[in-house]
């Protein structure tokens, strides 16, 4: 089945063979090419209506079995056609293609080689074979009506899903200014929502974790996509420079995401900051993390305008199957992800050759703490982090409804939090007296928690302890430990980002209501972000305080 952006399909139709009498819009001749391609009752084309047959397509393939059909999509095959043509070959179980035999197949069905070796049938087959041509006709309200009624009659439909990114004219819910412009008074609950998207065989489509309610919930913050393999065992060389000289490693960073604060502060503790270039994303997107001035890495290094992070994941892989997660530490030589877990990035900066910095004599993950490290994140600081993500997504999945599993997870991370107040009332950091890579991830959680989650995710005054960790009186030792590690991390936590935690509530019912019929105005779901964003400068003041004592 072949699949076509249903913009450019009505441009397409339009002018295939000569424009119509009655043009776009109609007269005495006809109501015009807009009104007949979006009339889902009575269309009058040769075809029928591309709405209904994208549907009736979506059911044969279901009753067919999607192991037996292979979906392509036009607006993919032209942006990689060599990466379609091997999933195409893979589908009908052929030998693997060389890369010769894929430039030559690829070379033998470009437009400009059917043009000069069909002659004059050509003209009878394709147009331009161009993408996006689309957007040089009619008006952003025709194409508005075009959007509606693509929701309302295929919303939701899995083969229909990235046609909604094709037939886009501009990335919604782009963050407004850039994240160094972003001061505490910047309220991110004012900028327009954003699709919470993901990669599906390489094309960016509606997260369906988010769309489908009852999906569990999967761990968003490891690693779902790994093309090296990373062990602490197998550090990668950091000393080592690209091309023109600049490091080969580069990171790619959000400040809102609180594990940017402890790679950072790693990386400054470990000396690499110049050996590793970081670019920081200015915020969430209906593409995903955006980049408002660029990337500064091969190979994007010099191209004007925003990048987007889904990009490195369709270079690293065509036809990868994703969640777009940030951090992701990006080699500019091989063109791969090595790696976009945070905690493995930690480990990997911290027994890199190029780590050369250690505190207090001992490294941040030194060999013989190795296991209990490990332990310590595997049994406590993961978990807990899970459970409040988990907790604050089934919050705004279920339209912001109490539910069994939202409790339970709420319930989960307090008992785990009163565990960890209770291990640090009898050492200054988690193992001991020396800080360590878990230090520094646990710590950053605690600043969003409070500055965050707390309201955001509806944790404040609900079942169990429900104050907060820095200023509330039921952790006095996470408190202690809080300002302690404050005062390593402070040049490397953006408070002012913080607020982009308050725009997932509005996005995420954007995204649900995309892929249904009817919902809700923009300015209706911006008004949607009721919760209270707490005063940030108290908070900074607060883990100003002096630190504790060594114990």
């Amino acid at each position: 089945v072949v699949v076509r952006n249903l913009k450019d399909t009505l441009t397409s139709l339009h002018f295939f063979r000569g424009e119509p009498k009655d043009g776009w819009d109609g007269n005495e001749h006809g109501p015009g090419s807009f009104r007949r391609f979006i009339d889902l009752e009575d269309c009058p084309n040769a075809y029928g209506d591309s709405f209904h047959w994208i549907k009736a397509s979506a059911e044969a393939v279901e009753a067919v079995g999607s192991d037996r059909v292979l979906v392509v999509y036009y607006e993919a095959l032209k942006a990689n056609v060599r990466a379609q043509l091997r999933r195409i070959n893979d589908f009908l179980g052929l030998p693997p293609l060389t890369d010769a035999k894929s430039r030559a197949i690829a070379d033998a069905c470009s437009a400009s080689k059917m043009r000069s070796e069909t002659g004059g049938r050509f003209k009878y087959a394709i147009r331009k074979g161009s993408v996006g041509d689309w957007v040089n006709y009619l008006n952003d309200e025709r194409w508005k009506e075009l959007d509606q009624v693509f929701d309302d009659s295929l919303g939701g439909i899995d083969l229909a899903e990235p046609l909604r990114f094709f037939q886009q004219k501009e990335i919604p819910g782009m963050p407004l200014i850039p994240w160094q412009d972003c001061d505490l008074e910047t309220d991110r609950r004012t900028w327009s929502p954003y699709l919470c998207v993901s990669l599906r065989e390489g094309m960016v489509v509606p997260d369906p974790d988010i769309v489908h309610t009852n999906n569990a919930i999967k761990r968003i913050l490891s690693s779902t996509f790994r093309l090296l393999s990373f062990s602490s065992k197998t550090p990668v060389d950091l000393d080592e420079n690209g091309s023109d000289g600049s490091p080969r490693y580069h990171l790619f960073l959000a400040p809102s995401d609180p594990w940017a604060s402890p790679i950072l502060a790693a990386m400054k503790l470990l000396g690499l900051e110049r050996k590793v270039s970081v670019d920081i994303s200015d915020g969430q997107s209906g593409a995903g993390w955006a980049f408002l001035n660029g990337a500064s890495c091969a190979p994007w290094k010099g191209r004007e305008g925003p990048f987007w992070l889904y990009e490195a994941y369709q270079l690293a892989d065509p036809l990868c199957t994703t969640k777009i997660l940030v951090p992701v530490l990006w080699d500019t030589v091989t063109e791969r992800i090595v790696s976009n877990d945070s905690w493995e990035i930690l480990k990997l900066l911290s027994t890199s050759s190029g780590s050369v910095t250690e505190i207090d004599d001992r490294s941040l993950f030194p060999e013989e703490l190795k296991p209990m490290i490990e332990a310590m994140f595997s049994d406590y600081i993961g978990p807990l982090i899970d459970d409040v993500i988990t907790a604050g997504l089934e919050y705004f999945r279920n339209d912001q409804n109490e539910t069994e599993r939202l409790q339970k997870g709420r319930i989960n991370a307090y008992t785990k939090l009163l565990h960890l107040d209770s291990l640090l009332g009898t050492t200054r950091y988690l193992l001991g007296d020396t800080v360590t890579i878990v230090d520094l991830y646990f710590s950053a959680f605690l600043f969003q928690f409070d500055a965050c989650y707390l309201d955001a995710f509806a944790f404040r005054g609900s079942d169990g302890f429900g104050e907060p960790i820095l200023s509330g009186s039921c952790y006095p030792n996470l408190t202690a430990y809080a300002r302690d590690m404050f005062q390593l991390l402070k040049p490397f936590v953006h408070f002012e980002s913080f607020g982009e935690v308050f725009r997932i509530g509005p996005s995420i019912a954007l995204t649900r209501q995309s892929c249904s019929s009817g919902g809700k105005s923009m300015d209706t779901l911006r008004e949607s972000a009721t919760a209270t964003v707490p005063n940030l400068r108290d908070i900074i003041v607060f883990l100003e305080q002096p630190a504790r004592e060594s114990n």
